[in-house]
């Protein structure tokens, strides 16, 4: 049979589309010196290599003050590759040419919707308005937290509070325990294992310095990405294996496996 009729044969679609719900980090600019952007991130690298093997980051603009002098993108995307950051897209964007950012292949994913809004004028009257009661903690409160010794000569640290979305807790060192949940957009890291005695809906990375040997538990497994020394899964593929069951995530050579607890 010839290649022509082989193909004839195969009659039936070369791709689709899914929709993979995958996070992004953001790299969120405050402020803009070139050379100590490129030693903080060099830092942080040192100190999450595994979460810094080209991770994909939108750059986010969006509380950059106006006043603040901006590079080349060249020269900004230089620096976020030079530290093995993976730029993607860039969010808040209104100082960049749209055409320059297609043209670099990066996507322009809007404001975001969190535009600065003027002040009112100092003319006009405005009407105190008594705060309301807060109906729990702040919804950026840092988690209240302690440490104490860890096994390994490491510090286990100890979260009793939520874990709120845009949050990120780092134990160095040794394992952390969150006595309550970890919520979508929220990020929780550990040198060791991480126990979640809630359920987790964000993302968990442990062994972040390479320990291959370090575990995930969760009482609920919903997470958007679990990732062990480097080696992760996201919420689609998580979603076929244990979903919404009390889970252990650990290491097999290269291979993350799941199983109930």
């Amino acid at each position: 049979m010839s290649t022509l009729q082989n193909r004839e044969a195969k009659v039936g679609p070369l791709f689709r589309f899914k929709n993979a719900r995958v996070s992004l980090n953001e790299l969120i600019l405050l402020d803009y010196e070139p050379d100590r952007l490129h030693h903080d991130l060099a830092e942080h690298a040192g100190r999450l290599p595994s979460l810094f093997r080209q991770m994909p980051i939108l750059i986010n603009l969006e509380q950059l003050p106006d006043d603040v002098a901006l590079p080349s993108l060249e020269q900004l995307l230089g620096i976020c590759r030079e530290n093995a950051l993976n730029p993607v897209g860039i969010r808040g964007n209104s100082r960049y040419d749209s055409a320059l950012i297609a043209e670099l292949g990066l996507a322009d994913f809007g404001s975001g919707g969190r535009e600065k809004t003027a002040a009112p004028a100092e003319s006009e009257p405005v009407e105190a308005v008594a705060p309301a009661e807060p109906e729990s903690e702040p919804a950026q409160a840092e988690p209240e937290s302690a440490e104490v010794p860890h096994a390994t000569g490491g510090q286990t640290r100890l979260i009793t509070a939520p874990v709120r979305s845009g949050q990120q807790i780092y134990a160095a060192g040794g394992d952390l325990i969150v006595l309550s949940s970890v919520g979508a957009g929220a990020e929780v890291m550990a040198d060791g294992n991480i126990h979640i005695y809630g359920p987790l809906r964000g993302r968990a990375m442990a062994g972040v310095k390479g320990n291959s040997e370090a575990r995930i538990f969760c009482q609920s497994l919903e997470a958007e990405l679990v990732s062990i020394a480097g080696y992760f899964k996201t919420s689609e593929d998580l979603m076929s294996d244990h979903w919404k069951q009390p889970v252990q995530a650990w290491l097999s050579g290269t291979k993350l496996d799941t199983a109930p607890l």
